[in-house]
């Protein structure tokens, strides 16, 4: 792959882990605000549902954010590799712990918000 077509990914991808970042945490606030300014009453079933849906939302885009990271370092031109940016962005080992953490914390956040509603 030359340099130009791999930046280019790697801005998509970037991009890509932007707007899912975006849309997890606007959607945690709300969920949030709607659990704490209200009573759940009849619906703390369909705030159960969201919370559950939103974790899991947070969980996998975060975790294909970070495989997209994986496979772009795997696939790193020479030119880049080469530099100590490219020599650290190829250390994979950093991906799965945020891999890991990302997945660690969201599940606390979701199971915050369930016992929060029920």
């Amino acid at each position: 792959m030359d340099e130009a077509t791999w930046m280019e990914m790697a801005r998509q991808n970037s991009a890509r882990q932007s707007w899912s970042q975006l849309t997890y945490f606007v959607s945690v606030f709300a969920l949030t605000a709607t659990i704490v300014f209200s009573t759940p009453g009849d619906f703390a079933l369909l705030l159960t549902v969201a919370a559950v849906g939103i974790g899991l939302f947070g969980i996998l885009s975060f975790d294909a954010a970070q495989q997209g990271w994986i496979q772009m370092a795997e696939s790193m031109p020479n030119s880049i590799a080469s530099t100590a940016v490219g020599k650290a962005s190829s250390n994979t080992g950093t991906y799965n712990f945020y891999r890991a953490t990302n997945a660690l914390f969201t599940a606390v956040i979701a199971a915050a918000q369930i016992i929060a509603i029920n």
